[in-house]
């Protein structure tokens, strides 16, 4: 792992972002959604559930609970209450992390392709990024939910890199957890570990094996 230098991270043509915990302060949303989901069935939430689901798409993630914990309700019923609970608080619960906004708009003024990467689905997110103004910073964008295959697999990145026409060897992603920095890595990535108090537990780990770490996009202004 290098340490942070501006004048050695800035050489990549293209840079793929993960939204949540990376460019978006929203962790605490679906932490909150999954314990008034269970706390409305009087069931326990564990952390092994969200470590299973947190790469996944929410079809695949609510069959996964619907099969896990037998419940009446149909995959497509989950979803929707899911996207419910989550809709309105991504709009008035969510913000962009520190230096964020300042840092997309240097990148998009010196000509880096931009895309994001993300397993939240595309109602949620786009709004937000709107509300937010820097939808429009993006060239591109890429969702689990298009290639049924989670963070595991380096398939997203591989994606969001061939819509904004830029080589994986020349771009960089930048996330918050080690799912997601290991399988860029795999797929031949610039990788960038993002802080996040989520994944805090991992740091450790993602500082191995990340090109870059960074606690905040303030440190790369």
């Amino acid at each position: 792992m290098y340490s942070v230098n501006k004048m050695e991270i800035k050489n990549f043509k293209g840079a793929i972002f993960d939204l949540d915990g990376t460019l978006l302060d929203s962790m605490h949303i679906w932490h909150d959604v999954d314990v008034e989901f269970f706390r409305r069935r009087g069931l326990p939430l564990d952390s092994g559930y969200v470590d299973v689901i947190k790469n996944m798409h929410l079809p695949a993630a609510a069959v996964y609970t619907k099969e896990k914990y037998g419940l009446p309700e149909s995959a497509e019923e989950i979803v929707d209450e899911w996207l419910g609970l989550c809709a309105e608080a991504y709009l008035s619960d969510v913000d962009l992390k520190a230096g964020v906004f300042d840092y997309l708009k240097k990148l998009y003024e010196s000509g880096v392709k931009m895309a994001f990467a993300t397993a939240s689905e595309k109602i949620v997110c786009e709004e937000t990024l709107k509300n937010h103004g820097i939808f429009d910073f993006f060239t591109s964008s890429a969702y689990v939910s298009e290639i049924n295959v989670g963070k595991t697999e380096p398939d997203i990145y591989l994606l969001a890199s061939e819509r904004i026409g830029v080589v994986p060897e020349e771009c960089i992603v930048f996330e918050d957890i080690i799912e997601g920095i290991r399988s860029a890595k795999k797929g031949g990535f610039i990788t960038c570990g993002v802080f996040d108090k989520s994944s805090a537990k991992d740091e450790n780990e993602i500082r191995q094996i990340a090109y870059y770490y960074i606690k905040s996009f303030e440190e790369l202004l």
